[in-house]
């Protein structure tokens, strides 16, 4: 199919690599009428040029031959050859020259496909005076398209919540990517998905899925349970050439909700003229050591051992603020009696949200207290690698 009538009444024959291919137009006439004189007459074009095809990033040396143009003219009268146009007289100008003479076309400098796809330039056919031989004709420059852009995610982590006990099929959240590569013609820009790793694996490594060419995550096993595993890390891939070429990776954090399915445990009981303590007993202050910051978004459950036979008993879970204190919640008491206590903080699912490793999946701080305590501080230190606590004041 021509692009334009210009295009289909070209009279040029397009030569590749001195093989000349050409193609007639139909019903083409000269401009001159019939019964005009004799000498040089300005003629319709009665071949139609084919579109070129040129790689990006070619190496060189250039200039470097692209495509010889040839007139069916010059049998007539010598013929020479200019061009004008994008990548010819008009920026990026330079990019294109042709031989006046021998009507090879040479481009100086190498292509970028995802900067400029195509070019279109004007051949002209001139005599030895400077006078039009012909029409011009546009010719079409095509840059085909190498693999050397990497897929890159619309963002470096994607944040979603899921509830508690969700069944199989449950979608979580949609992840996208682009390829600046051509998606078109080629699969050099087809992008696929694919889930790398889950932590914590727990209770089954494969507890979501994602579809390869929508992106979008869902739940793939029973089992999502908020007491036990209250926030997955997955690592993401991305690969273009349908999941065979470069890739790239990302993260999706994925909050499990409370569906309130435990009964709520009252809080301990106070001793007569303590109701109304305005402060809960135990309080704690977390630092994320690497950036000297408070280490907001930790996760936190606290238990008391009633019986060294039995399991520990939960009393409240919360996560610490902006401040890397413990959020109050109605279940934590406002006096500690005598016993054995735990905190256990989540510490492997926080740093994986701060884009580290840790070497603890968790920290738990066991104390006793001998004595009704109304007031028990513990600061925490953290680091990937490492921790430090105390009972502060």
């Amino acid at each position: 199919m021509c692009r334009t009538r210009t295009l289909c009444g070209a009279s040029l024959l397009l030569s590749f690599l001195a093989i000349q291919v050409s193609f007639r137009f139909p019903g083409a006439e000269a401009l001159a009428s019939p019964g005009s004189g004799p000498g040089l007459r300005r003629q319709k074009r009665e071949w139609a040029m084919l579109p070129v095809v040129y790689a990006e990033n070619d190496r060189g040396p250039f200039p470097k031959k692209v495509v010889q143009l040839t007139s069916n003219q010059d049998k007539q009268t010598t013929v020479y050859y200019r061009i004008t146009g994008q990548g010819a007289d008009a920026p990026p100008a330079g990019t294109f020259t042709v031989d006046r003479e021998t009507g090879w076309l040479q481009v100086t400098r190498p292509l970028d496909r995802e900067n400029i796809d195509r070019y279109m330039v004007l051949v002209h056919t001139v005599s030895a005076s400077g006078e039009p031989i012909e029409e011009p004709m546009e010719l079409w420059i095509k840059v085909s398209d190498l693999n050397d852009n990497r897929p890159q995610f619309t963002q470096p982590v994607f944040r979603a919540a899921v509830p508690e006990g969700a069944p199989p099929g449950t979608t979580v959240v949609q992840v996208s990517a682009t390829d600046a590569d051509d998606a078109v013609n080629t699969y050099n820009g087809v992008v696929s998905y694919s889930i790398l790793s889950q932590a914590p694996p727990e209770p089954h490594p494969q507890m979501f899925t994602i579809n390869r060419d929508t992106g979008t995550i869902s739940v793939a096993s029973s089992g999502l349970d908020r007491e036990k595993v209250p926030v997955y890390t997955l690592t993401l891939q991305a690969a273009d050439m349908e999941g065979e070429g470069l890739t790239t990776t990302a993260r999706a954090v994925i909050t499990v909700g409370d569906v309130k399915d435990n009964p709520p445990i009252p809080p301990t009981a106070t001793t007569p003229g303590q109701e109304g303590t305005p402060h809960p007993a135990l309080t704690v202050h977390a630092l994320n050591v690497l950036t000297g910051l408070p280490a907001s978004g930790l996760a936190m459950r606290f238990f008391q051992l009633e019986d060294p036979h039995r399991p520990w008993n939960p009393i409240s879970q919360s996560t610490t603020n902006r401040s890397g204190r413990l959020g109050q919640t109605d279940a934590m008491p406002r006096r500690l009696e005598p016993g054995t206590y735990k905190l256990r903080f989540e510490t492997g699912a926080y740093w994986r949200e701060q884009g580290h490793s840790s070497f603890f999946p968790y920290v738990e701080v066991v104390f006793t207290v001998t004595e009704a305590e109304q007031k028990v501080h513990i600061p925490l230190l953290l680091s990937p690698y490492s921790y430090t606590t105390y009972r502060g004041n």
